[in-house]
């Protein structure tokens, strides 16, 4: 399942899933290519063999669901749109 990102909010680049195993552990972050602007990396359970794969998917989405999250624009508010 390939994960749709969007453009960094602060340069306009593309953005990227990021993972790492280190002595701390297994993280899942999203970080622009560009600039390096980077969302909190995120831990799957590595501790349950027949959930790890799903821990991780659930780290993606995290991962990518703040990455996506962007404020409305003060025309957005103005015009009627909702807050979220």
């Amino acid at each position: 399942m390939s994960i749709e990102l969007k453009t960094c909010p602060f340069c306009g680049g593309r953005a990227a899933m990021k993972a790492v195993n280190k002595e701390y552990g297994f993280t899942i972050w999203c970080q622009c290519r560009k600039c390096g602007a980077r969302t909190e990396g995120y831990c799957p359970d590595m501790n349950h063999e027949d959930d790890t794969i799903t821990s991780i998917e659930e780290c993606k989405d995290r991962a990518a669901k703040v990455w996506n999250n962007r404020a409305e624009s003060a025309n957005e508010t103005a015009e009627g749109g909702e807050a979220s």
